[in-house]
């Protein structure tokens, strides 16, 4: 078939309508030349669109997609409606293989908004795809490029962009199909929420509950099903054994008088107070008719909503009147719930459970099975006297514990009932004979009365059957019953009466013993059984009944008959107005009231330990300033100084000395420009303290100089101490260093350098203006580091407080953080370094690489042009290539690194100079050294340098190595600040680790990706400090050019930012952080903002959601331990809950690098060994058992040598080991540091009592890491057929599925869990999560659901769908009967009232008079609920 033709004017490439060819429809041409007029001339050619010259927008655009990798571009026009003359727009499809099948392809529409008015369909054409154009190349100078007509449409565009909001960013994305996506995924999130939202409204609560307000709603259809749709159906069940449930009861119904007001302390806004402005002050007017019909839909009693409605319309009128209210907690309860959640929770508390609605009763107990159980070692004794306890407890109604306390000493069943019957009518003694204590021994007649007694029965019986006919039963020889029903109402009754040996009756001997008999019933509660009960048997004792007294008096039976009328005309009565359940109760049941303890605690808080530092010092006299001056002329003198001086004088700072001291003398802040090697951080501070001594001032000298890392401030501490002709380690003088955990200073210290987390904590433990301190130099500040942004801003409100200060800021790059203020440029240091880049020195090293498979994909353009820009630079074909296929990887060629090392090695002309090699992390460091060691170098010694190590190895790479050539191995720690004096060459392999922080997810990923051109600079400068040097950089200038952004990216704009919130708000917490921050150099994002306040809202950390809201106890104390808040939390927690010892491992275990190492030629083996230690299906529990195995052989008096073969054995790093003990001990110290702890070592052992619980351990785990929480998805069970049955079949580990509140995660395969398939719980809580070719979660935990409901986060209770959800977003989600939720909800408030009385308490974590909330706590969690 031939060819279709294509039309004229339209050529396949090129600009449209500038064609030259001519048509190819030859014979119409001649047609219309043959001279017949009735076919006029063919229409001329159009002229061409755009100047010779230009190429089309279309054109431009089909190359940048074909360049790019994607396919070619779909280019459309219509017209529009409506439009007169008519118009055209246009839009564009690219489009994108997502794999090798290329009919799977993505694609992006981008069409103008408005719509183009173009006048013609093939300029709309153009148009549309300069629009195109735009959205991804706007950042590219294109607008030169495009035909002159086209240009001012791309500066419209241009000025649309500069004038959108910041949320329209996405449409300017240089890749439109991650913009795509990531508007996508921000859909799907927001109607996922919405639906959620939902089917909450649908369900009737939505994410209210006991912890915030809801809108009320009728229940859905699966809500009168006790269900809640599919999620519900396969969460976790909680259940609460009924002992366990009386026990809690008792304490919330106690502890509440104790602490009233707990419902609103716990969730008040900040601005209300418990007497002028409660939060409920909002709450709208009762409906009660709705509320009315609600109530009776849910199934509650009439005269129960009767009831409730007189309890919530009156704490209505005392909200909202202007006395105070908060001794109620039903008020309370109104301040923080709606009308209907109140109601439901007043009748929960106060209802009996099993005069509940169905769908508030649990569906089963464990208790029945562990009662059973727990017997069955006592014999036949132990087993009836188990049965008897049930029947008593769960047909006669009748409380547990009196049932147990009678039992003790009656196990008769008849005695048993008469002794409880009286003890519930409150008959004791001196009684007429009617007295629990006045029962005697039960029936003792002879013969002839025991035949009269059992023939009587009989005559009775016979008469009770033929009257009452159906109606009569006879269950066994000793036990009748009798159904009552009534007419009035659908609730019935059954009487049994107990006729066994031991009963007396009837027989004119005990005239005070009636039938023994108890009340069931299916639909009655126990109370209502229990009123009828007593009244019953007060009729008995009634002068006016005279038909009951007298048939005991007599014996002749006739009683029952009586009875049966008496509850017939009672039931309905009785029904209708219910009677009160502690009236009923009240003798079986000790009032709460008796046992309150009514001793008052003292509420004066706890003084914390004074801040030294914080006090002003008094004016030194003249003999100490006299002391100060004979000091530095002791220096001066000293023969060795000489030379020190001589070295200072010729670095380039020593010239502009006296420029930055006059500078201070009229100004309070100045901004230091120095390049690198200038020695602005070891000379500056000596500047200042010499010019402060020369004026007279050095005694008042106090000079504070920060560092980013702490190996920067241990370093120039000790350069600055060795000019000083000082030693810093031994006995430090006038210079002095303090890190975390380690502080080398003393009284004559006048330059302290420490790390800038220090300076902060010193801020925010009661010093916030810095007394005494008469300069702050805040040393590397052009790193943006967030603790050095935050001192910025910090430092920035101080200089208005404290008026005597100076603020120095010293910057390799930037040069004004302060507007109005000088600067000063310090020029780099003259000795010059020499740049080889991988171009230069490729050639030399005759190094092949091998290509790797995993390198990022390029298209044939992009080879081409690289292969052209490599062509240019002289290189002959292999080098071009090696340069191509180490241009095109992404990762660290370790085989590069060795080659340009051994070339170093080789073409040195001494032996004597140091390379520094800069790798982006530890494990690179690790590889490289490896690589190193086998590439045969000679005589070299090879050390790493990085962040992790121990002060004492930090200092070895200072130390000289002769004859040996040092190779120091480091991450970006190396770049600023830390001199080793003897580099000469430095290998940059132009690569960083760097955090990024996903708000929306909540995952920090750890990147790998190129260095700053700045940061570049620094590493330069490291070959140069003491004499000329050379840089070889393992990357082209190509790629310096095209990848390296010029400054890194602030740290608090990929970084959580709660622990800065808690820091700024310990210095201050009337401050709205948000206004604060808005202050920073560079603002964070809102997202991330509120991410970081929501988390601390999840920690317990902050009163409310407003940013000015104030920090609870527990969030003040959190902000004293200079450790991550959630490890904080955990350490206040086991302190109060006396399970410290286990806590404190696993909080130093977490701060610190991994206890396991994990060679690369022995993983498996190294697994086995951490497998060995598992415990609790929990990766930090494990690592805890193998601390203490490790540690327990020291306590045990074994050897260095036994120690180190353990560790050795079992994969156990003895350097964390150490690390662990030290950190240990720097968390008690903190502890006692803030009053919550002695400093004793028998203080660990006093406050670990509890330690063995593991399941209280796991809930303090929860407290800290909430809400960092995953649900385990267990896949349904499956059997499989076996001789005596079926058996359910064992789950593999990959079937198991976790999600969290972002997606699917994984158990990261070095966790003991990897492996897992039995979880139990449901919930798994995790340290930390990272992105890798998975989402990963590391140092997991399987935690209990009473960890959860008792330490994570807001109760939220769905009284519709029967359930618990945790937080706002609900991703916890637990089945329960909605009384268990009102009860952990009025437990965990109550925990917050008291944890809050004990933190300000003098003895904070003194649990005396408390044991009750902590009691409650155990027994919930020892068993996850179950009973004992």
């Amino acid at each position: 078939m031939a060819p279709k033709k294509r039309p004229a004017n339209v050529v396949r490439s090129g600009n449209a309508g500038n064609s030259t060819k001519p048509a190819k429809d030859a014979k119409e041409k001649d047609n219309n030349k043959s001279g017949d007029p009735s076919k006029p001339d063919a229409p001329p050619r159009p002229p061409p669109l755009f100047p010779p010259g230009y190429k089309s927008p279309m054109t431009i655009l089909n190359e940048k997609c074909q360049k790019t990798g994607w396919e070619r571009p779909s280019v459309e026009s219509r017209p529009n409606r409506g439009s007169d003359p008519q118009t055209f727009t246009g839009f564009v499809i690219l489009k994108k293989r997502v794999s090798k099948n290329i009919y799977n392809l993505d694609e992006v529409r981008l069409q103008p908004h408005p719509p183009l008015e173009i006048a013609t369909a093939a300029e709309a054409k153009h148009y549309a795809a300069t629009y195109a154009l735009f959205r991804f190349c706007s950042h590219l100078p294109m607008a030169m490029t495009l035909p002159p007509s086209i240009r001012p449409y791309w500066s419209t565009l241009t000025a649309e962009k500069a004038a959108s909001p910041p949320h329209r960013a996405w449409e300017y994305n240089p890749d439109p199909f991650a913009a795509k996506k990531e508007v996508e995924d921000r859909q799907t999130k927001k109607k996922d929420k919405d639906a959620a939202a939902k089917e909450a409204e649908e369900d009737g609560f939505g994410a209210s509950g006991s912890g915030g307000k809801s809108a009320r709603g009728t229940p859905a259809k699966e809500a009168n099903k006790g269900g809640g749709g599919h999620e519900w159906e396969r969460a976790p069940e909680v259940k609460m054994a009924s002992s366990l449930r009386e026990m809690v009861e008792g304490t919330v119904r106690k502890m509440m008088q104790q602490f009233p007001s707990a419902v609103l302390e716990a969730s008040r806004d900040a601005t209300a107070t418990a007497s002028t402005a409660p939060s409920g002050m909002s709450t709208p007017a009762l409906d009660l008719v709705s509320l009315k019909g609600s109530l009776t839909n849910l199934g509650f009693r009439l005269s129960h909503i009767t009831s409730a409605l007189s309890a919530l319309s009156a704490a209505t009128a005392r909200l909202h009147s202007s006395s105070t209210s908060t001794n109620d907690p039903l008020v309370l309860s109104l301040s923080i719930l709606s009308p209907l959640e109140a109601a439901i929770e007043w009748l929960l508390l106060h209802l009996p459970e099993d005069d509940l609605p169905p769908r508030y009763r649990p569906s089963s107990s464990s208790a029945d099975f562990i009662t059973s159980a727990s017997n069955t070692n006592g014999g036949q004794n132990a087993l009836v006297k188990g049965w008897l306890v049930d029947k008593l407890v769960k047909q006669a109604g009748f409380p547990r514990k009196a049932v147990e306390t009678v039992l003790k000493s009656e196990q008769r069943e008849s005695s048993a009932i008469d002794i409880l019957g009286r003890r519930l009518c409150g008959w004791e003694k001196d009684e007429d004979g009617w007295g629990a204590e006045e029962y005697g021994e039960g029936w003792t007649g002879d013969e002839v009365a025991n035949e009269e007694r059992r023939v009587t029965r009989e005559e009775e019986i016979m008469t009770v059957e033929a009257v009452l006919g159906e109606r009569y039963q006879q269950l066994s020889p000793t036990e009748l019953t009798i159904d009552i029903p009534s007419d009035s109402t659908p609730d019935s009754i059954t009487m049994h009466i107990i006729f066994d040996q031991s009963s007396p009756y009837p027989s004119p001997q005990y005239p005070c013993h009636p039938p023994s008999f108890f009340i069931a019933s299916d639909t009655l509660p126990a109370y209502m059984r229990l009123h009828l009960h007593a009244q019953l048997l007060r009729q008995f004792r009634d002068t006016e009944r005279h038909d009951l007294t007298s048939v005991l008096e007599a014996g002749s039976g006739g009683a029952i008959l009586s009875m049966v009328e008496y509850l017939e005309t009672t039931l309905p009565l009785i029904v209708e107005s219910p009677p009160d359940v502690g009236e009923v109760t009240r003798y079986l049941v000790p009032k709460v009231d008796d046992v309150i303890p009514t001793a008052q605690k003292a509420q004066t808080k706890r003084k914390l330990k004074a801040n030294r530092e914080g006090i002003k010092r008094r004016p030194p006299t003249a003999e100490e300033e006299e002391a100060v001056r004979k000091k530095q002329k002791s220096m001066l003198d000293d023969p060795a100084y000489g030379p020190m001086m001589a070295d200072r004088m010729k670095l380039p700072a020593w010239k502009e000395r006296e420029r930055i001291t006059q500078a201070l003398e009229s100004n309070r802040v100045l901004v230091v420009v120095g390049e690198t090697g200038c020695g602005k951080s070891t000379q500056l501070p000596q500047f200042l303290l010499d010019r402060e001594i020369e004026a007279g001032r050095g005694a008042l000298a106090n000079i504070i100089v920060t560092q980013p890392r702490r190996v920067a401030a241990m370093g120039v501490a000790a350069r600055v101490a060795q000019e000083r002709l000082e030693d810093v380690d031994k006995s430090p003088q006038t210079v002095g260093y303090a890190i975390r955990g380690e502080r080398k200073a003393s009284p004559d210290t006048r330059l302290l350098f420490c790390t800038t987390g220090v300076v902060l904590r010193r801020l925010g433990s009661g010093d916030a203006d810095l007394n005494n301190v008469s300069h702050v130099v805040v040393d590397e500040a052009h790193e943006r580091g967030v603790d050095t942004d935050l001192l910025i801003c910090l430092l920035r409100d101080l200089l208005e407080r404290n008026k005597t200060i100076k603020v120095i800021l010293m910057s390799a790059t930037i040069n004004d953080y302060f507007g109005g203020c000088p600067s000063l440029t310090i020029p780099g240091f003259t000795h010059p370094v020499t740049d080889h880049y991988l171009e230069d020195v490729i050639s030399d090293i005759r190094y092949q690489p091998q290509p790797s498979r995993f390198g990022p994909r390029q298209t044939e353009e992009q080879k081409a042009s690289i292969r052209a820009e490599f062509a240019k630079l002289d290189l002959d074909a292999d080098s071009q290539r090696s340069l191509e296929i180490i241009s095109s990887s992404d990762r660290i060629d370790y085989g590069l690194v060795a080659a340009v090392v051994k070339h170093i090695v080789s073409t040195a002309k001494s032996s004597t100079g140091a390379i520094l090699v800069f790798m982006p992390g530890v494990m690179e460091i690790r590889q490289c050294i490896n690589e190193l060691q086998n590439a045969a170098l000679g005589l070299v010694e090879i050390m790493p340098l990085h962040a992790n190590l121990s002060s004492a190895e930090q200092r070895r790479v200072f130390l000289p190595t002769a004859p040996k050539r040092k190779i120091v191995v480091a991450t970006n720690v190396a770049e600023t600040s830390v001199t080793i004096p003897d580099v000469i060459y430095v290998v940059d392999g132009g690569r960083v680790k760097e955090t990024q922080y996903d708000a929306d997810s909540g995952m920090q990923k750890l990147v790998e990706c190129w260095t700053s051109r700045a940061s570049g600079r620094q590493r330069r400068g490291r070959a140069g400090r003491t004499q000329p040097g050379e840089c070889y950089k393992l990357y082209t200038r190509r790629t310096e050019n095209n990848s390296m952004p010029r400054f890194p990216v602030p740290e608090i704009l990929r970084t959580p930012l709660e622990a800065l919130f808690l820091q700024v708000k310990a210095m201050n917490e009337d401050t709205d952080v948000k206004a604060f921050l808005s202050k920073a150099i560079d603002p964070p994002k809102m997202d991330a903002i509120n991410a970081a306040w929501q988390t601390l809202q999840d920690l317990g950390a902050v009163e409310s959601e407003d940013h000015k809201s104030r920090l609870t106890a527990l969030g003040r104390h959190m902000s004293m331990i200079p450790v991550d808040l959630r490890l904080a939390k955990m350490l206040v927690l086991a302190t109060i809950f006396k399970c410290l010892d286990p806590i404190l491992t696993i909080a130093a275990l977490l701060s610190s690098k991994p206890l396991f190492t994990s060679p690369m030629e022995k993983r498996d083996e190294s697994k086995k060994a951490r497998e060995s230690f598992a415990w609790a299906r929990s990766d930090l529990l494990t690592d805890v058992r193998a601390y203490d195995a490790a540690v327990g052989l020291r306590a045990k008096g074994e050897s260095h040598g036994a120690v180190r073969q353990f560790c050795e054995q079992n994969f156990i790093s003895q350097t964390t080991l150490r690390d662990i003990t030290t950190l240990r001990s720097d968390f008690l110290s903190a502890l006692s540091s803030i009053g919550f702890i002695d400093a004793k070592p028998s203080e660990v052992a006093k406050f670990s009592v509890n330690a063995k619980i593991d399941n209280l351990v796991k809930g303090v785990i929860v407290g800290g890491l909430y809400p960092r929480i995953a649900r385990i998805a267990m896949p349904r069970a499956q059997f499989e057929r076996v001789q005596q049955g079926s058996i359910q079949k064992d789950h593999e580990a990959k079937e198991v599925k976790m999600f969290d509140q972002s997606g699917r995660v994984f158990v990261h395969p070095s966790s003991v869990l990897f492996n897992e398939s039995g979880f139990k719980s449901g919930y798994l809580a995790y340290f930390a999560k990272a992105e890798t070719s998975k989402v990963f979660l590391r140092d997991a935990t399987e935690v209990p659901l009473y960890g959860l409901l008792l330490f994570g986060g807001n109760i939220t209770i769905n009284h519709w769908a029967g359930g618990i959800m945790l937080g706002k977003d609900g991703h916890v989600k637990m089945r329960a009967g909605t009384r268990i939720g009102v009860l952990c909800s009025q437990l965990r408030r109550l925990l917050d009232a008291q944890l809050a009385e004990q933190i300000e308490s003098p003895h904070g974590v003194d649990l005396t008079g408390h044991e009750e909330v902590v009691q409650a706590m155990l027994g919930l969690l020892q068993r996850d609920g179950l009973s004992l």
